[in-house]
C-alpha cells in the first residue's frame, strides 16, 4: 500500500517531497502540515501553489488534511530552487476569526445545532456523534472566536470538538475504537518512551462547601468537605478546591476533584511510539482519538493496557527517512472538564464516563 505524500491545490496534484511533517490531535485544532521539495526532482519544475489555496494532503489513496495553503516559501541558490508549503486544517477558522451570528444570542438549542451555525459561514461542516446538551441560552461575546464558544459547550455538554481529515468539526464522546495490532516492542515500534511525573500530582483532592446561614444563628452553616485520594501519590500533598456558588451538594465541584485527579494522573504518564509503518495492522491509518493496545513490558507499561492516541505526527526526511510518531495517554486524560451547568448526577452515572478513580490502575494486580 502507497504511502506517498501528495498535495493536490490549484488543480494540480504534487508528489515528489522530500520533507513531510504532518499532524492531527485529540485536543488540536486544526491539524497542520509542512512539506518541501527541490526542483531536482522529477515533475516538480511547474509547482504552482498560491497562499490561500484550498487543499488537501494525501498520504497514498488517503485524505488526511483538508484545508488551506497557509504560507509558501521559495528559496534558490547556484544548485537548488526549494518550495516550501505550509498550511492547516479547515477549522483554523473557527480558531483565528471571530464568531458571527445575527442575533449574538442562541435560545434552547443543542451543542451540535450552535456548533453547526457558528461553522457554516466559514464552509465548515459538523459531524455530530452526539447532540451534546439543551442550552436554554447562549450569548456571544463580541470578538471570541466560534471555537472558544464551542469549545466551552463541549465542556459544559461533557463531549469532545476536533477536526476530521476531511476539515469536518466533529463533536462526540471519547472513542471506542481500537487501532489493530496495537504496538508491540520489536514487532512494529521502534523506539517508545514512558514518561512518569509526580510533579503536578496530589495525594488527594479535597472540596469544601462554604457558605452562609442564612436566618440562621452564626456559626449553625455546617461545614463540609469532600476528599478525593490518590493512593499512588507516597506522600502528603493536599490540594484544596472551594464548591462554586450555586452548586447545590458542591455536586459538579464534586466530580471536578475526581476530573483533577485522573486528569494529574493521566498527564503524568505518557508513552511516545515512534513506528515506521503510518498504519495499523488492518492497513487503516492512524487516528487521533482511536485507542491502541500496548505491550511494552519493559517500560512497565501493564501487558495490554489499552490507551487513547492523543497526537499523531506522520513525517518524512532525507536523514531519518519515514515514521509515525505518536503521544498515547490513559482514556481518562481526555474527559473534558466538569462545568457547573446541568445534572452532573445523571452524567456521572453513564458508563462512557463512569465515577472511577484512575489511580486504582495504576495499583499492582
Amino acid at each position: 500500500m502507497s504511502d506517498d505524500v501528495t498535495l493536490t491545490a490549484h488543480g494540480s496534484t504534487i508528489g515528489g517531497w522530500i520533507s513531510v511533517h504532518i499532524t492531527r490531535g485529540t485536543e488540536r485544532i486544526p491539524a497542520d502540515f509542512d512539506v518541501s521539495m527541490t526542483e531536482r526532482f522529477p515533475n516538480t519544475s511547474n509547482v504552482i501553489v498560491t497562499e490561500g489555496d484550498p487543499c488537501t494532503v494525501s498520504i497514498g489513496a488517503d485524505v488526511v488534511i483538508t484545508g488551506y495553503v497557509d504560507r509558501v516559501s521559495e528559496s534558490v541558490d547556484a544548485t537548488n530552487h526549494t518550495h516550501a508549503i505550509s498550511g492547516r486544517g479547515k477549522c483554523e477558522d473557527l480558531v483565528d476569526c471571530s464568531a458571527q451570528f445575527d442575533s449574538f444570542q442562541f435560545m434552547n438549542t443543542t451543542t451540535a445545532d450552535i456548533a453547526a451555525q457558528l461553522a457554516q459561514p466559514f464552509g465548515i461542516h459538523l459531524k455530530a456523534l452526539s447532540a451534546g446538551m439543551l442550552h436554554p441560552q447562549v450569548c456571544l461575546n463580541v470578538g471570541e472566536s466560534p471555537y472558544a464558544v464551542i469549545d466551552r459547550l463541549c465542556k459544559l455538554a461533557q463531549v469532545l470538538c476536533y477536526e476530521d481529515a476531511n476539515g469536518d468539526l466533529v463533536i462526540g464522546p471519547l472513542s471506542t475504537h481500537e487501532a489493530a495490532g496495537g504496538f508491540q516492542m520489536g514487532v512494529n515500534v521502534e523506539h517508545a518512551s514512558y514518561t512518569r511525573d509526580l510533579s503536578q500530582r496530589f495525594s488527594e483532592y479535597r472540596v469544601f462547601l462554604v457558605g452562609t446561614g442564612i436566618f440562621t444563628d452564626a456559626g449553625q452553616q455546617p461545614f463540609a468537605e469532600h476528599v478525593v485520594p490518590d493512593s499512588t501519590m507516597p506522600r502528603f500533598r493536599p490540594k484544596a478546591f472551594i464548591a462554586q456558588n450555586g452548586d447545590a451538594g458542591a455536586v459538579v465541584s464534586n466530580a471536578h476533584a475526581l476530573w483533577e485527579c485522573n486528569r494529574r494522573i493521566g498527564r503524568g504518564n505518557v508513552v511516545t511510539v515512534t513506528t515506521s509503518s503510518w498504519r495499523d495492522s488492518d492497513g487503516a491509518r492512524y487516528a487521533p482519538n482511536t485507542l491502541a493496545a500496548l505491550s511494552l513490558s519493559q517500560l512497565k507499561v501493564s501487558d495490554g493496557a489499552k490507551w487513547t492516541i492523543g497526537e499523531v505526527t506522520w513525517r518524512r526526511d532525507m536523514g531519518s527517512g519515514a515514521a509515525c510518531e505518536l503521544t498515547l495517554m490513559p482514556p481518562e486524560t481526555f474527559q473534558p472538564a466538569p462545568i457547573l451547568y446541568l445534572n452532573w448526577l445523571q452524567v456521572f452515572s453513564t458508563p462512557e464516563i463512569g465515577w472511577q478513580p484512575l489511580w486504582a490502575w495504576l495499583l499492582p494486580p
